[in-house]
């Protein structure tokens, strides 16, 4: 996320926000149960609605604090998605702030990305061609070519 912000040229104050919300978006799951957070198989719909009020969590939590109004505010947005069709507030591209767009776009990247107790991690240029299915509907395109092409970057650095 903080990559994709300094592609966009945020400034410092805006990277302040981002690092942080990036830090605390998933503070949420604190109130989802391990067993569900952590189960080595696929999730059956109660669970998985469980596991969609993180976000709302999330927000419950940060927002109480004066100074973190913003990151509250960002941080409880990483789910939502251009159609609207996201969680937990459901908001649309006309709603989503440029650094919402990053922080989502950033977040299921590293999901895909990371190894998870039911897969192993995957490669980069399959998740990336997953959240281009996605693209225009889930997440911005413009997120997703700056994705794309700073991982190319790194890619032909590292060879």
């Amino acid at each position: 996320a903080i990559a994709l912000a300094l592609h966009f040229g945020f400034d410092e104050a805006q990277i302040k926000t981002m690092r942080r919300a990036g830090l605390l978006h998933d503070i949420g799951k604190l109130g989802v149960p391990t067993t569900i957070l952590e189960k080595p198989g696929r999730l059956d719909e109660e669970e998985f609605a469980r596991v969609r009020e993180h976000p709302k969590y999330s927000d419950t939590i940060l927002r109480p604090i004066p100074t973190f109004e913003a990151i509250a505010e960002l941080a409880s947005s990483h789910h939502e998605r251009l159609d609207g069709k996201g969680y937990w507030r459901g908001l649309g591209a006309d709603q989503l702030s440029l650094d919402a767009r990053i922080l989502t776009a950033a977040d299921v990247f590293d999901a895909l990305t990371a190894r998870r107790p039911y897969r192993d991690a995957m490669p980069v240029e399959d998740a990336l061609n997953i959240m281009r299915k996605d693209e225009g509907t889930a997440f911005d395109p413009a997120c997703l070519s700056a994705l794309s092409e700073l991982y190319e970057t790194r890619q032909s650095l590292a060879a």
